[in-house]
């Protein structure tokens, strides 16, 4: 009866203990943290990514104050106060004499309200082109947040693969210690019976010392790196799983290489809408030139404004037109300017573009010789995948931009703008 209790009591204590082993072994797999995981931590806590985003949202800001031009303004003001007023009047006979002289002094309260309604209707298309310019912007600083993307991504796989590097070697110079202490001893147990000499005992220590000196230099990069990860992913670094390779994610061939790059590559974005931006701006400054016509409707009423009247409305609606002739020369340079600028700016793109082929068939050729390509195409590509992780794993704020969690194609125009 004892012993089966006994067994029971074994068996039992057996099973805790192998589902205690079986959910120490499932944390211990479930803290360690992977590149995909470390990438949406760098995604959502890097602060220059972040910053980027802040930028991006106050440049969604300049296309409302450019529709601003479209719209009325309007204006009301009241005015209210004391006034006194001392006035002499003089009559005169038909002899040109004085015949009689009177004095008023009088105080009185004025008070009155007044609107004004100013409507642009023609100011040489400048409106148009700083909406467009605007929009310009905006799409020119999505394409900056995507470059930002990229290279925050980058640092933060880096600073992965980096980290996972130094440990390894860290520990390989453990063992290299380890081993060179072993044989250091038993060279001394063999030149203690007269087996080897003292030089072989020497060799031995020396060989320690360096293995020694190396393990102190991987262990001073090893904190390096754990500082780095900290820096760009933004947590510190647990225990790190073995990255996997991303070159099926590399175009095929090195033509689609190139085409990808130019096309696809965020910089050649944001330096095509530079372009855009620059020709805007040269329209605008020409814009300058030409006749502005506005419509001016003012309404006031005003009580007691004079000694003698009591009450006082008055109502206008005035249409106003400007023509520059001469302003100093100083519009001509301002376009000048910008012609310039915009020289520049094509000149930029081109360079842009030129450095983009050769920068993917540079990536491509790098993840190939890294490992072998994988047959299988993927369902989606890394940007969007790390995209939906981190959208996921922290739902954006309501003043977050549209652009940080989701892609949106650079056919954009004004009517794809939601207010």
């Amino acid at each position: 009866m004892r012993s089966s209790r006994v067994r029971a009591l074994i068996r039992m204590s057996a099973g805790v203990a192998l589902t205690g082993a079986a959910v120490a072994f499932a944390a211990s797999a479930a803290a360690a943290d992977t590149l995909e995981w470390a990438l949406v931590q760098a995604y959502q806590n890097n602060p220059s990514l972040n910053a980027q985003r802040a930028s991006l949202r106050a440049m969604d800001e300049n296309v409302p104050q450019a529709l601003s031009g479209y719209r009325p303004k309007l204006s009301i003001t009241a005015n209210a106060g004391e006034n006194f007023t001392s006035q002499q009047t003089q009559s005169f006979s038909s002899s040109g004499g004085v015949s009689s002289t009177s004095n008023v002094d009088a105080a009185f309260t004025s008070r009155g309200v007044g609107a004004t309604a100013t409507q642009t209707l023609y100011n040489g298309l400048q409106t148009a082109n700083r909406v467009r310019q605007a929009e310009s912007q905006v799409m020119g600083a999505r394409e900056t947040l995507r470059v930002t993307e990229q290279q925050v991504l980058l640092d933060a796989a880096t600073a992965y693969m980096n980290l996972l590097r130094d440990g390894a070697i860290l520990e390989l110079n453990r063992r290299n210690v380890e081993v060179l202490t072993e044989q250091l001893k038993q060279t001394r147990d063999r030149a203690s019976v007269g087996e080897v000499t003292r030089t072989d005992v020497a060799q031995a220590e020396s060989r320690l010392a360096a293995g020694r000196s190396s393990l102190l230099g991987a262990q001073s990069n090893y904190v390096t790196s754990q500082a780095n990860y900290r820096r760009v992913i933004g947590v510190a670094a647990g225990k790190l799983t073995r990255g996997t390779p991303v070159d099926h994610f590399s175009p095929r061939t090195l033509s689609a290489a190139i085409v990808s790059g130019e096309q696809q590559s965020p910089s050649v974005g944001a330096a095509m809408y530079g372009v855009d931006i620059a020709e805007l701006a040269v329209k605008i400054n020409e814009g300058s030139l030409y006749p502005n016509l506005g419509v001016t409707a003012s309404a006031s009423q005003n009580w007691n404004p004079t000694v003698t009247t009591t009450r006082q409305f008055l109502a206008s609606v005035v249409g106003t037109l400007t023509i520059p002739i001469y302003q100093g020369g100083a519009e001509y340079s301002t376009i000048r300017q910008s012609k310039e600028t915009l020289g520049q700016q094509r000149l930029n793109l081109d360079v842009t573009r030129d450095q983009a082929g050769p920068r993917w068939c540079r990536a491509g050729a790098s993840s190939k010789r890294r490992g072998r390509k994988s047959r299988r195409r993927p369902r989606k590509s890394m940007p969007r995948r790390l995209r939906s992780m981190a959208c996921a794993s922290r739902p954006a704020p309501a003043s977050a931009p549209r652009s940080t969690c989701s892609t949106r194609s650079r056919n954009w125009s004004m009517r794809g703008w939601r207010w």
